[in-house]
């Protein structure tokens, strides 16, 4: 498993220098000139960070409210190489900075992007807690590394391309991902959770999917529509497993459903101790 691996990313955000904060607010867009595929890169330590789609004129607009003491704001855009990166040059964050978060006092983040523009996107968050809605945006790739916080991702409206991978490594933080059906991703990654994983399909899947999960202590939790067929080949330590609904072929379970089904989803899973939760039913 790769808890080790998960946990130095959670612990990288807890240097052991704690400095004194100096705080400054950023504000910053750019026009749209062009909609070709654009790369993503966001970054933020502690706080509150948002994205959202951003209909109009402008790539992006970004408020980012920081501790300069802990690094420097980014705000830079390559237009030969279609590359965006914002935030701040590190998601590292101080001991005094961590304190201030969980009090409501730290940073923030605040993106919106242009829905339009095809995208592969990376985020990179140290110890924040995060808001992101990407239903209706055109997101090729989408990248998460989470730190110690946690927060939600919604697919409210259909993702308006096929996405060939989403991949999620989790901290010490929970997320809950929703209405995943909607990303159209043809693979899904997750690792990591301490404090437990949430993939919320809500009422249809798009398209075949395959789930490859690695999640210790927390568990994993994964909400299917009964329209999709599913077939599980899990390996759980510490916990039992038997979900309700499928029936056990081998070393696979499969639902009743899965010769018929339009759409399929196979979920790969090693978990321990939170253990893993599979329930196939209607919203």
């Amino acid at each position: 498993m790769r808890t080790t691996s998960i946990i130095a990313l959670a612990s990288a955000v807890l240097p052991a220098l704690v400095h004194a904060q100096q705080w400054r607010t950023l504000e910053s867009a750019r026009q749209l000139t062009s909609t070709a595929e654009t790369r993503v890169s966001l970054t933020f330590a502690g706080g509150k960070f948002e994205l959202a789609p951003l209909p109009g004129n402008l790539l992006y607009q970004m408020q980012l409210h920081y501790d300069e003491q802990a690094a420097d704001a980014v705000h830079r855009f390559d237009p030969a190489g279609h590359r965006l990166t914002l935030g701040m040059s590190q998601a590292n964050m101080g001991l005094r900075a961590l304190r201030a978060a969980n009090k409501g006092d730290g940073g923030s983040m605040t993106v919106g992007l242009n829905p339009s523009v095809p995208m592969d996107i990376e985020i990179e968050l140290g110890g924040a807690q995060s808001e992101i809605e990407l239903g209706g945006m055109h997101v090729r790739t989408l990248a998460m590394h989470v730190g110690l916080a946690g927060g939600t991702v919604n697919f409210s409206s259909p993702n308006q391309m096929a996405m060939d991978k989403l991949t999620m490594e989790v901290g010490l933080g929970g997320v809950e991902l929703q209405n995943l059906g909607n990303a159209n991703a043809a693979q899904i990654n997750i690792s990591g959770g301490m404090d437990g994983i949430s993939l919320d399909f809500g009422d249809r899947v798009m398209r075949d999917v395959r789930i490859n999960a690695d999640v210790a202590f927390g568990g994993l939790k994964i909400q299917i529509p009964s329209s999709a067929g599913v077939t599980i080949q899990a390996e759980t330590k510490l916990a039992s497993f038997k979900p309700h609904g499928f029936t056990k072929v081998g070393n696979t379970w499969v639902t009743p459903n899965w010769k018929e089904a339009t759409t399929h989803v196979t979920i790969v899973a090693n978990t321990a101790l939170g253990g893993l939760q599979v329930e196939h039913s209607d919203p």
